[in-house]
């Protein structure tokens, strides 16, 4: 199945859509499924010994937990972003904190800038504007930066064939990788593997299939 990037996505958002020119307001339910979604990617991180992935979920399960508790503790008035956190620029600590979770535990999936704008409680074009204030760089930029990390790692950790690894990074096929490792990186993802991985490993490497 194509996997769609950033800019090109139109489907498959995982909240309701809002009016672009809406405040956008991440309710109870959908920050429950995310730190659902969340605490089980953390079970399977544990189980396959990658700790720090597994960490790193339950802290994006827990910020959702506690949007959750503080919802209702202190009522409807913090499901809106304040004027202070509006004119500052760039996006509050805890926006950054929960755009950067949802994106790395996200990456083999659309991730569209609609659903992250509601994810942080700001209209789209706020969004786009405290982003690139915040990160230096627009969304779909840093998307890429990600997902080409998440391929290095990946390379260098695992005997996955390149094909598989643009699909676990939510690119479309090897050659959409290629491309974008090529641009970003400055070597195609083959050469940069070869170079990184000792002769003894690659000769006893069986790279498998995707199913």
């Amino acid at each position: 199945m194509q996997r769609e990037s950033i800019e090109t996505a139109e489907e498959m958002a995982p909240y309701p859509a809002y009016q672009q020119g809406d405040v956008g307001l991440a309710t109870p339910s959908h920050l429950i499924v995310h730190a659902m979604s969340a605490l089980i990617r953390a079970v399977n991180c544990t189980l396959a010994d990658q700790c720090e992935d597994a960490r790193q979920y339950v802290r994006a399960a827990f910020d959702s937990l506690d949007s959750i508790r503080v919802t209702y503790k202190n009522g409807s008035k913090s499901t809106s972003v304040t004027v202070a956190d509006r004119c500052r620029g760039g996006l509050a600590p805890w926006q950054v904190r929960r755009v950067s979770s949802y994106i790395e535990m996200h990456l083999s999936e659309t991730i569209r800038c609609e659903d992250l704008a509601i994810l942080v409680r700001l209209s789209l074009s706020h969004f786009m504007r405290a982003f690139r204030d915040s990160f230096g760089c627009p969304p779909h930029a840093y998307l890429v930066k990600r997902r080409m990390a998440l391929a290095q790692r990946l390379m260098l950790t695992t005997d996955t064939a390149l094909g598989c690894i643009a699909l676990e990074c939510g690119l479309a096929d090897q050659s959409h990788l290629s491309r974008l490792f090529q641009k970003f990186v400055g070597e195609s993802p083959a050469a940069w593997r070869r170079a990184r991985v000792m002769p003894s490993q690659a000769a006893s490497r069986i790279l498998p299939h995707c199913t």
